[in-house]
């Protein structure tokens, strides 16, 4: 049996997505938990897949197509949704807007749609649905960030600068409401198999990761879980990485 701490019966999870596909799978493990689940993208074919997973799984599932970039637009989906169904307990943003490219050859439009993308969505999000956390004085937000949030890497400025981004929107944030009882955290991803669609990751990666393999989306769920429920009741401001162990290299 699950620990009742790990539980999330009762509560409702909005996902909102941008640029990964990981909306099944993230999903379908908070609401294997519990959860119901409402997901706002404008990528279709995974709310599709997302939605015919949730509903096979008995839970009640709400889904947006929606751009994300405009707050206004957010405000107004939250507050439909706080309509419908009274409530959201937990926020995921899954945001990533992957760009590599040396720094003097970014134009500024580049490095602003990455900027927009990889933090202003987060921070729209995490505004519109934080007002009403803060009116209920309950909530969990999670953002899923990189490893490279902590890491440097050539010709990926642009896109480690957005991610060190969301990591210290996730300390300040946590600090500026815990006492209002709302836990903020994010969690950096290494490199996935994702990454290698095409067959492009070079072994010489492989062998750079400690655990001598690429992140599969199923490792993400679990610690998402934890960081969603009453278990991580006492976490707060924290980035969670799971990279293989790369975190760890000097």
């Amino acid at each position: 049996m699950v620990h009742k701490d790990f539980s999330l019966e009762g509560k409702v999870a909005l996902l909102v997505e941008e640029g990964q596909s990981w909306l099944q799978s993230l999903a379908s493990s908070l609401a294997e938990a519990g959860a119901d689940i409402v997901i706002a993208s404008r990528n279709r074919k995974e709310i599709k897949k997302a939605a015919n997973t949730i509903k096979n799984m008995g839970r009640k599932i709400l889904t947006i197509p929606f751009n994300l970039t405009s707050y206004k637009q957010v405000e107004k989906m939250v507050t439909a949704i706080i309509d419908q169904w009274g409530k959201i307990d937990i926020l995921v943003n899954i945001i990533d807007l992957q760009f590599a490219k040396p720094l003097i050859e970014i134009t500024n439009e580049e490095w602003n749609r990455v900027m927009k993308t990889n933090l202003t969505i987060p921070f729209n999000c995490t505004k519109a649905v934080g007002r009403h956390m803060l009116e209920r004085k309950e909530g969990k937000i999670i953002t899923i960030t990189s490893c490279l949030a902590e890491r440097g890497l050539p010709n990926c400025t642009a896109y480690c600068a957005s991610k060190g981004g969301v990591v210290q929107f996730t300390r300040s944030l946590a600090l500026e409401w815990a006492r209002q009882n709302i836990r903020v955290n994010a969690i950096g991803v290494g490199w996935t198999s994702d990454n290698d669609r095409q067959g492009i990751v070079d072994d010489r990666l492989i062998r750079f990761i400690p655990l001598r393999r690429l992140c599969q989306i199923g490792d993400i769920g679990p610690l998402l879980v934890y960081l969603a429920s009453d278990a991580s009741s006492y976490v707060t401001g924290q980035t969670y990485f799971i990279s293989g162990g790369v975190m760890a290299h000097g």
